[in-house]
C-alpha cells in the first residue's frame, strides 16, 4: 500500500512542480509504520497522504507545491530521534507532525527546541505541553481532559466506586495520575489500583484483586492490543462491572481483536466516523473512496494538523522564519477540522478543549456525549 501511495504522490508532486515552476515546501511527519504501534502509524500515514493531495489540488502554499515526508519512528524514542534528525537536517522541513506515542514525542522535543522547528505532537501525556517547549503544540486530546471526561460521565450515571488498571509505561503512569486527580475533584478515591506491563497477555491476578474490591466501574488506561485482551478477561471475571477505556479501546482494530467482549464499553475520543457532522461525513466518503476503509482517529488528526500548518504558513507568508509560522499557528481559534472538533490553541499549545464520550454499540463507537472544559 505504501509503495502505491508513494508512487501516486510522486506523480502528483511532479505535476505540481511543473505547474508551479518552483521547489516544494517540505513538511515532515513521523509515526510508527513498523513495530507494535504500526496500525496507528498507518492511519497517520494515510491522513498525511490525503492532506498533501488536497493542499496541492487547491493550489499549494504561497504559489509552491507541498511535499510531506513521512518517516517511520518505529514506535521507539531512538527511532523517532533518527527520523526527526533526517527531516530537520536533510529535508529542511518547516515543521514535524507526530509522533502518536508520548515516549517518542518526549525524546524528540529537545531537538525541536534546539533547532527551532515546530512539532505538532500526537501523544496524549500531560508532560508534553507541561515541559514548556514553545515549539511544541498538540493536536490531540490530552490525558487530563480525557480523564476528567470519563470520570464526569461515570459519576453522572451515579457511580462512585472506581478501580483503575493501567499500563506501567509513561502513557499508563500518566493516565493513572490524571485519573486520581479527576476522582479527587469529585471527592472520590479508587477502591483498587492495579498495573500491567506492555505485552502482557494474562491479567487474571490483577483482575481478581480488582474484583475483591467490588468496584462499579473499571477504568483501563492502556493501549489498543492490551485493551482487547483485558476486555475478554473482564467479561469472564468482572461481567457486571462497567468498563471505561482509554482511546485505544474504541479503535476498530481493538474492537475486532476483542471479539465482541468490548460491547458496551465506554471511552473518550476526539473522533468517530459515525459523527453526523457534514464535514466529517464528507471526509469519510473521500477517505473511503481513496483507501477502501473508514478513517480512524489518527488519520483525521494528522490530516487536520497538516491543513492547519499549511494555513499558518499562508498567514505567515514565509517558510524562512519558523517563529513567525509558529506564531500564526498558535493564533488559530475555532478552526473546524474533519474530526468534528473545533481547534483553538491555548497558551500551552493545546488545540483541544472538547472531547466526545463514545460507547461501543453493535461493534462501532457511537458518540453519546461531548465534554467541554473551559
Amino acid at each position: 500500500m505504501r509503495r502505491t501511495v508513494g508512487l501516486v504522490l510522486a506523480l502528483v508532486l511532479m505535476a505540481a512542480c511543473t505547474a508551479y515552476g518552483s521547489e516544494p515546501i517540505t513538511i515532515g511527519a513521523i509515526g510508527a509504520i513498523t513495530g507494535s504501534a504500526a496500525m496507528a502509524g498507518e492511519q497517520g500515514f494515510r491522513g498525511i497522504a490525503l492532506a498533501e493531495e488536497d493542499i496541492n489540488a487547491a493550489g499549494g502554499i504561497l504559489g509552491r507545491p507541498v511535499k510531506i515526508i513521512f518517516e517511520d519512528s518505529k514506535g521507539l524514542p531512538t527511532g523517532g530521534v533518527t527520523a526527526v534528525r533526517k527531516l530537520i537536517f536533510q529535508d529542511k522541513v518547516v515543521g514535524v507532525i507526530g509522533c502518536h506515542q508520548s515516549t517518542v514525542v518526549m525524546a524528540v522535543e529537545p531537538l525541536a527546541r534546539q533547532e527551532g522547528v515546530i512539532l505538532m505532537a500526537k501523544g496524549s501525556a500531560a508532560v508534553i505541553t507541561e515541559a514548556g517547549n514553545p515549539w511544541v503544540v498538540r493536536v490531540r486530546e490530552y490525558d487530563t481532559l480525557a480523564s476528567f471526561a470519563k470520570i464526569q460521565h461515570a459519576v453522572g450515571q451515579g457511580y462512585t466506586k472506581f478501580a483503575i488498571f493501567h499500563n506501567t509505561d509513561q502513557f499508563g503512569e500518566g493516565g493513572r495520575g490524571n485519573l486520581l486527580e479527576a476522582l479527587d475533584k469529585f471527592g472520590l478515591k479508587p477502591v483498587a489500583v492495579e498495573a500491567h506491563n506492555t505485552g502482557d497477555k494474562d491479567f487474571t491476578a490483577q483482575l481478581l484483586n480488582i474484583r475483591r474490591a467490588e468496584p462499579e466501574v473499571l477504568i483501563a488506561w492502556t493501549h489498543g492490543d492490551e485493551h482487547a485482551l483485558i476486555c475478554r478477561q473482564v467479561k469472564q471475571l468482572l461481567p457486571d462491572v462497567v468498563y471505561y477505556g482509554s482511546m485505544g479501546v474504541s479503535q476498530a482494530s481493538s474492537i475486532q481483536m476483542a471479539e465482541g467482549t468490548s460491547e458496551g464499553a465506554y471511552s473518550t475520543s476526539p473522533y468517530s466516523y459515525l459523527n453526523p457532522d457534514p464535514d466529517v461525513q464528507a471526509f469519510v466518503v473521500k477517505y473511503e473512496e481513496r483507501f477502501g476503509r473508514k478513517p480512524e482517529t489518527f488519520s483525521v488528526l494528522y490530516y487536520d494538523s497538516a491543513m492547519m500548518l499549511a494555513e499558518a504558513i499562508r498567514r505567515a507568508g514565509t517558510i524562512d522564519d519558523r517563529s513567525k509560522v509558529l506564531a500564526e499557528l498558535k493564533k488559530i481559534k475555532g478552526w473546524k477540522g474533519v474530526s468534528g472538533i473545533e481547534y483553538s490553541f491555548d497558551e500551552k499549545g493545546e488545540a483541544f478543549n472538547q472531547i466526545f464520550v463514545v460507547k461501543i454499540e453493535n461493534q462501532v463507537p457511537v458518540i453519546i456525549d461531548k465534554v467541554t472544559v473551559e
